[in-house]
């Protein structure tokens, strides 16, 4: 049972029902997840936490998809189903084939072919980062380097991964369900 309420369309305030369909039309949501209107309680919260998503989610150079996938990858590492499902949906939107996100959904491994070394590389620097990010190494760094990757691009996985923590945290602390539309995304 969530512990904050969800606020709908019908009862949030004018600021907050705008945050909602921003969100929607940006997203490429059918509707308004559980995760916003539960933020819809708190005007400050829902533009902050948005603010954030548009800068970082769906801004800068490293592809949107690649970007989802980091979000699935920690929400796996941190044990957050609402995230792993909410992101998982996200890359179906973006068209990330069904194997990519199984593969990311039950852990990376060197095994795994479904996956491109490069992703592969750039998620498992993320949950580290995620993770501990005290432990990240020149290794680390180097590897994304060899794929390609410049500082942007780097500070963009970063900011991806502080993010999904950000997300995990909110979301398993106020208990929100995962949305029904998921499954159909």
């Amino acid at each position: 049972m969530p512990r904050f309420p969800l606020i709908h369309e019908t009862d949030a305030p004018d600021e907050v029902t705008e945050i909602y369909r921003d969100f929607q039309r940006e997203m490429r949501f059918p509707g308004v997840p559980n995760f916003v209107r539960m933020l819809g309680a708190s005007h400050s919260m829902l533009a902050g936490t948005w603010g954030l998503l548009k800068h970082v989610l769906l801004q800068g150079r490293l592809p949107r998809s690649t970007k989802e996938l980091i979000f699935v990858a920690i929400a796996v590492k941190r044990e957050c189903e609402y995230c792993k499902e909410a992101h998982a949906a996200c890359c179906r939107i973006l068209g990330v084939d069904d194997n990519t996100i199984r593969a990311v959904m039950e852990g990376l491994t060197d095994d795994v072919l479904e996956i491109p070394d490069h992703t592969r590389d750039i998620l498992l620097f993320a949950i580290k980062c995620g993770d501990a990010p005290e432990r990240l190494n020149h290794e680390d760094f180097a590897s994304l380097t060899r794929h390609g990757l410049d500082n942007e691009q780097t500070l963009e996985v970063i900011a991806t991964a502080a993010m999904a923590v950000y997300a995990t945290i909110i979301a398993e602390a106020t208990m929100v369900d995962v949305d029904a539309m998921y499954e159909q995304m």
